[in-house]
């Protein structure tokens, strides 16, 4: 079945989202053995910024579907705008980020189109001339791998950092706008409009070093443990949602789907298991730390220092050689 590669263009106030250029890599690497092209579709309002931005990141083609009834359009509403510009190109795969817009959009743009859909997948590849897409389930303990034939088509949602997105060149992509009638849409939701959390005594986005913890802790009085390591480090606190949802922490400080993605230098888990809704929100981070007890925690699987032992043990001698360094320095 022939057909192009179609990734949609996740964007807030001009700015790209990361995982778009992710899902670039990863439709470049299926469109380069499939013999097909690469299109990015980006619906919105003021896309001139985007389309700059998007140019040299390995598409053939960049398609706009500019309206201003679509900056504050509901899902269903952006699912039937891409549906209908996507359904005459007859993509054989539609790429969209795993996040919330993604996890809204991707079912009911597959319904729109008669494609399957896959969600939380993290890869795509080629591989005896069948496409597996790969997906984590039973909490991310193990993988299932679901192969897709020539028949078979699918919007398919990958998780961020899936893929690493490949470095900009000089080519250009054609650039193509697409007009749709929002309006004669129908809706049965609309966005009145959209807010920014109010900020809180930390920004953990914007740290280049980042203690986390997890439920794995026990209890709230023993997160100081934690929090001692993270200002012995320079670092801020942060956590996974368990730790929020228990009221342990504020929420300004989780890290996950729900949360806050962060991305820094040193990323350090303790006691966190790392449900794919946390691994969501850190895996980017250039340096993962892991400690934790049960040597089977998925979030080993990202990490890239793993050690498996009692956190009460491991972090206070930690913390104390951080405190020593930094003495020594002075």
């Amino acid at each position: 079945m022939a057909g192009d590669i179609l990734v949609l263009v996740e964007h807030v106030d001009g700015k790209i989202d990361s995982i778009t250029f992710q899902l670039l890599a990863a439709g470049r690497h299926l469109a380069d053995h499939l013999e097909v092209n690469l299109v990015a579709l980006a619906t919105g309002h003021q896309l001139n910024g985007v389309s700059t931005a998007l140019q040299g990141h390995g598409m053939d083609k960049i398609v706009l579907v500019e309206s201003p009834a679509l900056g504050l359009a509901a899902g269903e509403v952006q699912a039937r705008v891409i549906a209908q510009v996507a359904r005459p190109m007859e993509p054989r795969f539609v790429l969209v980020g795993y996040s919330l817009a993604g996890m809204e959009l991707t079912p009911a743009i597959a319904v729109h189109l008669g494609m399957n859909a896959l969600t939380n997948c993290v890869n795509v590849k080629l591989e005896n001339g069948a496409v597996i897409v790969t997906r984590p389930i039973f909490d991310s303990t193990v993988h299932a791998h679901v192969a897709l034939d020539d028949n078979d088509s699918a919007v398919i949602a990958l998780q961020k950092g899936s893929f690493t997105a490949i470095e900009p060149s000089a080519k250009q992509a054609a650039i193509e706008s697409v007009s749709v009638d929002v309006a004669s849409i129908p809706a049965r939701s609309r966005v009145l409009a959209i807010s920014e959390e109010p900020a809180g005594d930390v920004d953990i986005t914007k740290a280049e070093i980042v203690v986390s913890v997890g439920r794995g802790i026990g209890t709230e009085e023993k997160i100081s443990v934690i929090a001692e390591l993270a200002e012995a480090l320079g670092g801020v606190l942060a956590c996974s949602r368990p730790v929020v949802d228990v009221g342990w922490l504020p929420r300004e400080r989780q890290v996950g789907a729900s949360g806050r993605t962060v991305t820094p230098k040193v990323y350090v888990a303790c006691g966190i298991s790392g449900a794919i809704q946390h691994l969501t929100g850190m895996r980017d981070s250039h340096r993962i730390i892991a400690i934790n007890k049960d040597p089977n925690a998925p979030i080993f699987g990202v990490a890239h220092i793993g050690v498996v032992g009692d956190l009460f043990e491991i972090v206070p001698a930690l913390t104390k050689a951080a405190r020593e360094a930094k003495a020594e320095s002075k």
